[in-house]
């Protein structure tokens, strides 16, 4: 489309359009909200009762220049692409899709210069797949035990029904003693001194029958939850353990970014000693931990990691 101003990837030292003025000093927010406004009103597009404006811009900077807005480069993109919205409202324009701002580097240019790529995108950028392919082995530097594949996400147990409280049997009645009958006896009132009179039998006493109680089996605990760590971006989450994840663009990584800011191979999470360590691969933008750059660091539950735009999150999973 005619709404976007390109930058040459060897930009010869000559810009066109969006191009900053040169600074005795760094670049300031201040002064990429002003040339981004002027942007959005250099392209501007007016329709029969609608005046269209680009959505997403990219701001090319200087190394040196980024370098200073790394511990909040994804809250100023936020504040900017807001700024945007903003003069858009207050200007009656329309935007094709939600205001988008993306900063990149550019080794070409000099401190103080800057670069803008103005375009409309109807349809944003696809996400990263949610299935990472295979984990690889951890380095020596991790201390860890030997690693092992990446294990599945673990489906949830549902612990056994309890069983039902066992009633004790109830003793059946004990049969009632047999009655002995009595025979009659016959006195002789005239013969009480020659023969006595026949003893009554004895009535034999009733036995209780004894009862026998089975005690209840004993309840089966159950089982314990399942502990999993997993590592969660924009474009889905995977669990990691004993094995390493390797993090960047390519499509190669176990956890590939859809970031033109994040090298090729960028950064590597692992178990070590203290529990988990992620490691700097050597490249272009560097690596954050919690707003920190970090060659290497021990990560835990809750940390952030930002890797060019892209943030990353630790986090504890009960099964």
């Amino acid at each position: 489309m005619g709404f976007l101003r390109r930058i040459e990837s060897k930009l010869e030292g000559v810009f066109e359009g969006g191009i900053g003025r040169t600074f005795k000093s760094n670049v300031q927010p201040v002064e990429l909200a002003r040339k981004l406004a002027k942007e959005m009103d250099d392209n501007k597009v007016i329709s029969v009762q609608t005046v269209y404006v680009p959505n997403a811009y990219t701001v090319y900077l200087a190394p040196e220049d980024r370098e200073q807005f790394v511990a909040y480069e994804a809250r100023l993109r936020t504040e900017l692409a807001g700024y945007l919205t903003e003069h858009a409202r207050r200007e009656g324009y329309s935007l094709p899709n939600r205001a988008r701002v993306m900063i990149e580097t550019a080794d070409e240019l000099d401190v103080g210069t800057f670069g803008i790529a103005a375009e409309m995108e109807e349809t944003p950028p696809p996400m990263a797949p949610d299935a990472p392919p295979p984990g690889v082995r951890l380095p020596e530097e991790f201390s860890g035990t030997p690693a092992a594949p990446v294990a599945a996400a673990a489906a949830p147990v549902t612990p056994p029904p309890a069983a039902p409280p066992v009633t004790p049997p109830v003793a059946p009645p004990p049969p009632a003693a047999p009655v002995v009958p009595v025979p009659p006896v016959t006195v002789d009132p005239f013969a009480i001194d020659e023969a006595p009179a026949a003893p009554l039998a004895a009535v034999p006493e009733p036995v209780a029958a004894e009862t026998v109680v089975t005690p209840p089996p004993a309840p089966t605990p159950p089982p314990a939850p399942v502990v999993q760590w997993v590592l969660v971006w924009p474009g889905g989450a995977v669990p990691f353990g004993d094995t390493a994840l390797v993090i960047g663009r390519s499509k190669d990584c176990d956890v590939p970014l859809a970031d033109g800011n994040v090298s090729r191979r960028h950064a590597e999470i692992g178990r070590s000693a203290d529990g988990f360590m992620l490691r700097d691969l050597d490249s272009t933008n560097g690596t954050t931990v919690n707003g920190r750059r970090v060659k290497s660091a021990t990560v835990g539950e809750g940390d952030e990691i930002m890797l060019g735009t892209s943030t990353l999150r630790i986090e504890q999973r009960h099964g």
